[in-house]
Formats: structure tokens, sequence, C-alpha cells
């Protein structure tokens, strides 16, 4: 007699990078945003191939998670004095071989709680990362690519001109994709859930 195992994998399947342009601006505030048209910003996996992955689960194993130290790591290059507007929204079950007919019967659907943190110090350092505010799946957070010490925004991009190097202006700033799962009564088999993550300058 063989024990119920799980193969459960959260996948980033879906990343999806999407650039907003806004040339509206407001009073008591300046609207970088309108420079963002010649600007890029692009989001790369560190750890390519590798998915969120909780491995091999136990029917009714319960609470199991993923710490900040495990998770998928993704990297904004852009603009290091623009602020950058980093939306992501998980499913909320991962689902018995992708099967949407799934996500109303408890049996073959894993509930799963995201958890996403940010590091825009230069470095790619989890232990200074800040946390996401996370509610119902849905995170969102505003930041400069490249931390500022203080004081007042840093001036306007630099405008693109002959002999032009981006990358004199350019910085990376690192994402944390992790979570948790609630392993109860389930089938066996191969688990899944989409993350879409969007990214635009502000």
């Amino acid at each position: 007699m063989r024990f119920l195992q799980t193969y459960i994998s959260a996948c980033l399947l879906n990343a999806i990078l999407v650039f907003c342009f806004t040339e509206n601006s407001t009073a008591q505030e300046i609207d970088f945003g309108s420079y963002s048209s010649v600007y890029s910003v692009t989001l790369s996996e560190l750890n390519i191939g590798e998915e969120l992955d909780f491995g091999l689960l136990i029917q009714n194993e319960g609470l199991v998670s993923i710490p900040i130290a495990e998770s998928k790591v993704l990297s904004i290059l852009g603009v290091k004095y623009l602020d950058v507007i980093v939306d992501i929204t998980a499913d909320n079950y991962l689902l018995l071989n992708g099967n949407l007919s799934c996500s109303t019967d408890p049996s073959c659907r894993i509930p799963f709680t995201l958890q996403a943190s940010y590091a825009n110090n230069g470095s790619n350092t989890f232990s200074q990362a800040v946390n996401f505010t996370v509610v119902s799946n849905v995170a969102s957070a505003q930041f400069p690519i490249k931390r500022r010490a203080g004081g007042p925004p840093s001036p306007p991009p630099t405008p693109v001109y002959e002999g032009y190097n981006p990358n004199l202006f350019q910085e990376t700033a690192y994402l944390y994709i992790y979570g948790s799962l609630n392993v109860g009564n389930i089938n066996a088999g191969s688990y899944t859930a989409d993350i879409i993550i969007t990214i635009s300058y502000d």
C-alpha cells in the first residue's frame, strides 16, 4: 500500500510585462511617467526554468510554506531614478492538472496564499526586502528602481540624445514571490496556478 502523495507546483506561467504610459499630471506632483515612452523596463527570471515549487506533499498535510529565502526571484531592470508600479495577482487555488472545473471542487484544488517582497537597494538581498501588502492574493507596490537615500526626488530623466548610453542610468530591483498552501483531503496529481505580474513606470 502506498501513501497518497501529491506533486504541487505553483508556476509563473503567465508573467506579463505591461508598459503603461500616461501623459497626465496632477497638482503638487511631478509625473515622470510622461518620459516613460522612451525608456524601457525589463522583467527577467534570475533562476530561469525553476518554478515556485512546493515539491511532493502528502494528503491532509496542512499548512506548507515556502519562505522568502527559497522564493522565485525576478529582476526589474529600468531607469534607476524612476518609480515603477508593480501589480501581482495570483490564483486563489492550485488546480489538479490546471483543470478549471476543479476551482469549485475541494477534492482537486489547494488554497494558495501569495506573499511577495521587493529589494531596491541595488543588490539581490532578500534580508533587506520590503513586503508587499497582499489582499485576496492581489499585491501592489510603488517604488523607485533604486532606493533613494532621502530628500526630494531626483530630477527628470536625462533626455535621449545622440550617443546616449542607457546603461549609465539603469539599475536593477528584485522581486521575491513565495507563499503557502493548505493541503487538505485532495486527489493525487500535479497542481498548478498562475501568477501574473504587471509593471509600469509611474
